[in-house]
């Protein structure tokens, strides 16, 4: 999501890009340095390898079969229901539904307050050692569409942004389930509701903001954040190409990030952090857990358009960007 937001905010992002930007050689450094063991290295092969195109391509379907995702029509609920279901459907027992509270002003600036139920679907992959450390993989589920004529009420597909990084998301959901795989630390899946308004709430936060309050509230931190937001745009002709948003305070989680897609995907990794205000990945950094965004290189053109449907996502990109996420997953919990 890019929102128009306050000039202060993006400024201070600026800053901290700046300051970030001169890691990045330490960082690329860093992940040629890390070690992985021939035991390790064989599981992450066995699991990126299962992970599916097809299974892409049908979330992505799916998700955007609802025609909108927009945060105030009336089906959002139906829609976390949805994922539950599918959690369900790859054998996760711990689902949960979490609903709460914010105020928006809806239409933008014609002074009506809008106050609405929201919700964040999760699934949790248990660990061996410990419940009270966790590992996120996220993405938002709510989508927007703007321009003259358009109605968010009635379509707004979102097949890119962001039904690409819930099928990310789900996908890893499935192999590791099915796989029998089981991580020293929880695995926690989950589907965040209201992120394109994250910035501009009257009252209440973003589904991202009240799941990292009711963690704290239940004792519990997180070991690292993975958060992917538009991952399956990439021109035909393009070589392929991924954005990885830097937080400071993160640069051991994006070495990690390096090896991984260096040695198990065919992409080229870009160290940047224009974008790192504008992801539910924000909140995790704020509240000091190692984070990263994954965000396509090429920025899909129908971004907020009734053409950001999946006839433009390319599904084989998708899968691939979907490889380093289960790579770290692996890697950190094994």
């Amino acid at each position: 999501m890019r929102p128009v937001v306050l000039y202060s905010v993006v400024f201070i992002f600026i800053l901290l890009s700046i300051a970030s930007g001169q890691d990045v050689a330490k960082q690329i450094k860093d992940s040629q340095n890390l070690q992985i063991s021939s035991a390790l290295d064989g599981a992450i092969q066995e699991h990126i390898s299962l992970i599916s195109t097809d299974s892409i391509k049908s979330y992505i379907d799916k998700i955007t079969d609802f025609k909108t995702r927009f945060m105030l029509a009336d089906n959002r609920k139906e829609i976390a229901q949805w994922f539950v279901d599918k959690f369900k459907s790859f054998a996760y027992d711990q689902i949960a539904i979490d609903s709460f509270q914010n105020t928006i002003e809806w239409p933008m600036q014609n002074g009506k307050n809008v106050t609405s139920w929201q919700y964040n679907a999760s699934a949790t992959l248990p660990g061996s050692a410990t419940q009270d450390t966790i590992c996120v993989l996220g993405a938002h589920y709510d989508c927007m569409i703007m321009g003259p004529g358009t109605d968010p009420y009635k379509f707004s597909p979102g097949a890119d942004n962001n039904a690409s990084g819930l099928a990310v998301c789900l996908e890893i959901a499935r192999v590791l389930k099915q796989s029998g795989f089981e991580p020293k630390y929880p695995i926690q899946f989950v589907a965040f509701g209201s992120e394109e308004f994250m910035t501009m709430f009257v009252e209440g936060e973003s589904g991202s903001q009240t799941y990292i309050a009711a963690l704290k509230h239940e004792g519990k931190t997180v070991k690292l954040m993975l958060d992917n937001n538009q991952v399956s745009f990439s021109p035909d002709t393009a070589a392929w190409k991924l954005d990885f948003q830097n937080y400071p305070g993160s640069e051991n989680l994006t070495a990690l990030a390096h090896m991984i897609c260096d040695k198990y995907t065919k992409i080229t990794p870009v160290d940047t952090s224009d974008h790192t205000p504008y992801s539910d990945a924000r909140y995790f950094h704020e509240a000091g857990y190692p984070t990263i965004f994954f965000e396509e290189y090429h920025f899909n053109p129908y971004t907020f358009t009734d053409e950001d449907i999946p006839e433009n996502c390319n599904f084989d990109y998708c899968a691939e960007v979907a490889k380093i996420s289960c790579g770290i997953l692996i890697y950190s919990t094994y």
